[in-house]
């Protein structure tokens, strides 16, 4: 059986007051939960700037960077960009861990979550994105695309490229 690992990606203060994304974090602590039961690695991680003093992510802007979710035991990795492998101890912790599967929930799903599977998926791991375990602050006005379902695009566009699986939260517990 593949060494599994659940990255929580970018859920964090900022995130969580600029939008009600209360339907995403109870999926993510049910994630959290079916993780933990199983002995199975949870990894959180977050976006720090360090570059931008406007930024609601600058890096003395603490309580916007702090994770909404309980942290507390688990690896922790910052990284500056989208992807979380631009923090490379993430890389060298899974291989040193022998994790095989990644599986994605968190914030944005359009940018970090994306960009995180993708480079996943690069790397030789086995990746799954939980849609509907990955949120977004962003809508249809925010990408001037009248009707656009940020999740579902995404979505899409990571199952149609048979690299990654994207799952709903019910078909992976039906599927584990």
């Amino acid at each position: 059986m593949k060494k599994k690992a659940l990255l929580v990606i970018d859920v964090q203060n900022a995130m969580v007051a600029s939008r009600d994304l209360t339907e995403y974090l109870s999926k993510i602590d049910k994630m959290i939960s079916i993780f933990k039961q199983n002995k199975d690695e949870i990894i959180f991680v977050k976006y720090v700037d360090f570059t931008n003093e406007d930024s609601i992510f600058y890096h003395t802007k603490k309580e916007n960077t702090e994770l909404h979710l309980d942290s507390e035991g688990y690896r922790v990795f910052v990284k500056s960009k989208p992807n979380a492998f631009s923090n490379k101890g993430l890389l060298k912790y899974l291989i040193d861990n022998e994790v095989e599967q990644i599986v994605i929930v968190g914030f944005n799903i359009e940018y970090s979550c994306m960009f995180t599977a993708i480079v996943a998926e690069h790397e030789n791991f086995d990746v799954t994105l939980i849609e509907d375990a990955c949120g977004t602050v962003n809508d249809d006005k925010i990408y001037e695309m009248p009707g656009l379902d940020v999740n579902d695009f995404v979505g899409t566009v990571l199952n149609w490229s048979e690299c990654i699986k994207v799952l709903y939260y019910d078909e992976f517990i039906e599927n584990s």
